[in-house]
């Protein structure tokens, strides 16, 4: 239907951004960038990324434990083990020019949903988006916007623990405060001053 739409010049909802077709190349890391004929180093671009350079890891750490005990049904999780396993594929990814790897509360919802029990799931998911990134990158372009983000909703509404907001206010509602703030400042104003 977005191509449709294209074709006619018309835009009735913003699109994904183009996407740059193929698989990334193994190459070792930047460690400096020329832009605009000025070569940063290392160290001017970490500090670019202010407090950001702090809250991304913290984030990622948690955000890779708590998939990790959502999903282990009871089971005891090592968070030593959960931290070497995330520092390493961040060290290995980054030989590829990846983002930061973390655990993706949706797609842990969206194998939850999908029965998968072993880690051969998140294999099979490997392989599809080699696939995807070889074979369908143009076509990436055409999923609007809106769509990407109903499927992450409906992968992850499930996860928000409204069932403990009733017992929390009948014994601390000082203990409501925090949450509530911190609730309403991540979704109001940036991510990471709302999880500081």
């Amino acid at each position: 239907m977005s191509y449709v739409f294209e074709l006619h010049g018309t835009a009735p909802f913003v699109l994904s951004a183009h996407v740059k077709g193929g698989l990334p190349t193994f190459q070792p890391p930047p460690f400096s960038v020329t832009t605009n004929n000025v070569t940063h180093s290392f160290l001017d671009m970490t500090s670019s990324f202010q407090s950001a350079i702090i809250v991304l890891p913290l984030l990622s750490i948690l955000e890779n434990i708590s998939l990790a005990k959502v999903f282990s049904e009871g089971r005891s999780i090592d968070a030593t083990q959960e931290m070497l396993a995330l520092g390493l594929c961040n060290l290995f990814s980054s030989f590829f020019g990846s983002m930061p790897v973390s655990g993706a509360l949706s797609r842990g919802a969206v194998n939850n949903a999908s029965g998968v029990k072993t880690t051969a799931g998140g294999i099979y998911t490997g392989i599809l988006v080699l696939l995807s990134l070889y074979y369908f990158t143009p076509y990436f372009h055409y999923i609007p916007k809106s769509a990407l983000a109903a499927v992450i909703i409906a992968a992850v509404v499930f996860m928000v623990e409204f069932h403990v907001i009733k017992p929390i206010w009948r014994t601390n509602k000082m203990d409501l405060i925090p949450a509530a703030a911190t609730f309403l400042s991540c979704l109001l104003i940036r991510l990471e001053l709302g999880i500081v």
